[in-house]
């Protein structure tokens, strides 16, 4: 039983009206592993935000430190640092183990679909690419002009808007559907499936922990974005 069906006491609401305990499909349990993954993914962020900063500290004067070129450089250091976990987390290691930590604690595994067996690195490697520039791409959407890094390492005439409005439709009308398989799936040759190895309860607190570190400086980086783009808010960028 999830720790979310669960009440203070330490039953679930079922148990509590004394109806039978149903248990959340595998579409359900995606989602929360993508939640669980998202938080991870900040926290990489903001590993990669502080690393730059730290440079920063040391590269620069206090006259050029504070300035929009730092928090363009925390966001593009935190996206990096952030999309090459992803490119870990959802590819390689998913690949090799069945499962990213998400779907590790959440009961899944991603197999492929002839085998049943975990598809191996390189077509998770595959995968992992087409999850990461997915997010790239649906990041243009924020009317920000985010620095993301398809933007750092494209020509200006390759940024087509519509482009940033397809991956977001990608990427949540498999989780709106019902169904087991989105694009990296059928492109990958996998599927989703139950898994009995799930993340033990010590190591859950731990992520917990990381999580909450994540969103922190997750929030802050982009406070301090927004603070330095404030005064441009009157004539919005282009949306990639």
């Amino acid at each position: 039983m999830s720790e979310r069906q669960r009440g203070t006491s330490g039953t679930s609401e079922a148990e509590e009206l004394g109806l039978p305990e149903e248990p959340l499909t595998i579409r359900q349990r995606r989602r929360d592993a993508l939640l669980h993954d998202a938080l991870v993914f900040c926290s990489a962020f903001s590993v990669g935000a502080l690393i730059y900063a730290l440079a920063a500290v040391v590269r620069e004067d206090d006259e050029t430190f504070w300035s929009v070129g730092l928090s363009d450089g925390l966001i593009l250091s935190g996206l990096i640092a952030g999309e090459l976990f992803l490119l870990w987390n959802n590819g390689v290691r998913q690949g090799i183990r069945g499962h990213s930590i998400g779907k590790h604690r959440t009961g899944l595994q991603v197999v492929d679909v002839r085998s049943g067996r975990p598809a191996g690195w390189a077509r998770g490697l595959w995968r992992g690419l087409v999850a990461v520039g997915l997010l790239d791409l649906a990041l243009a959407v924020l009317p920000i002009g985010l620095p993301t890094v398809l933007r750092r390492l494209t020509p200006e005439a390759w940024h087509v808007g519509a482009f940033a409005y397809l991956a977001v439709l990608v990427i949540l009308v498999p989780l709106l559907l019902p169904t087991n398989r989105g694009l990296a799936d059928r492109l990958s040759g996998t599927q989703v499936v139950d898994s009995d190895d799930v993340t033990t309860a010590h190591h859950r607190q731990a992520l917990a922990a990381i999580d909450a570190v994540g969103v922190i400086g997750v929030l802050a980086v982009f406070a301090l974005y927004l603070s330095f783009l404030w005064p441009l808010m009157g004539r919005l960028p282009s949306l990639w």
